[in-house]
């Protein structure tokens, strides 16, 4: 339940730093060696883990250092809270359940010429991945509320879910992507919109995910 409450609010808590653009081809903003971003969006599962797992909402959040205006190295955290199919729900007979995937990438940054304005990027590194399925079913737990309308203090049922089994593997990932920068006028800080790919080397299946984010960048 918090991964969903961070990731359906991420958009509006972001918060970060970023490293200037630079001269000449690569414009005219201050240059920072430290970097940082966050941001959010939607994770989509590509290959066999297809018809495992289902799409969901991501959260990103990371720092780096600008060695200059064209070269840098970012340490990326992502948490992506996604679904189970159906159809793997009933091969393993569990009424429901979710999926976690977490990643800490280490990642080697250009960023090539200003177009128009707007300045695109490319990015490549690996590091660690954590991916983590639940199986659940709805139930019913009892908490204590104070009403000071009603003035009521006392027990009552709210909806829950019950968690049947869980298994984590931790293991190695390698990721590859793009964005770009969209510098907000007289700020210092930038819109960004990135895409990257991701596959981690889980046993059975390799876990390979393709987080869509835009957040802002210092």
């Amino acid at each position: 339940m918090f991964g969903s409450l961070l990731v359906r609010h991420l958009g509006l808590s972001s918060a970060m730093l970023l490293a200037g653009f630079g001269q000449v081809a690569f414009g005219q903003s201050d240059f920072h060696h430290l970097t940082v971003n966050a941001g959010g969006g939607y994770t989509a599962i590509t290959g066999a883990l297809g018809s495992k797992l289902e799409g969901g909402g991501n959260f990103q959040a990371g720092a780096g250092y600008n060695f200059n205006r064209v070269f840098s190295v970012n340490g990326t955290f992502t948490f992506n809270q996604l679904g189970i199919t159906r159809s793997a729900l009933n091969e393993a007979n569990e009424p429901d359940g979710n999926a976690r995937v977490y990643t800490f990438t280490v990642d080697p940054k250009m960023k090539l010429p200003l177009f128009h304005g707007f300045g695109p990027y490319l990015l490549a590194g690996g590091g660690w991945l954590r991916r983590t399925v639940e199986y659940t079913q709805p139930t019913v737990a009892s908490t204590y509320i104070f009403d000071p309308w009603f003035g009521y203090f006392g027990p009552v049922f709210v909806p829950a879910n019950q968690v049947l089994g869980s298994f984590s593997q931790d293991t190695g990932v390698w990721d590859v992507g793009g964005g770009v920068d969209i510098p907000l006028p007289r700020t210092g800080i930038k819109v960004y919109a990135e895409a990257r790919y991701y596959e981690g080397f889980t046993n059975n299946t390799h876990t390979t995910i393709v987080p869509i984010t835009i957040g802002l960048r210092w």
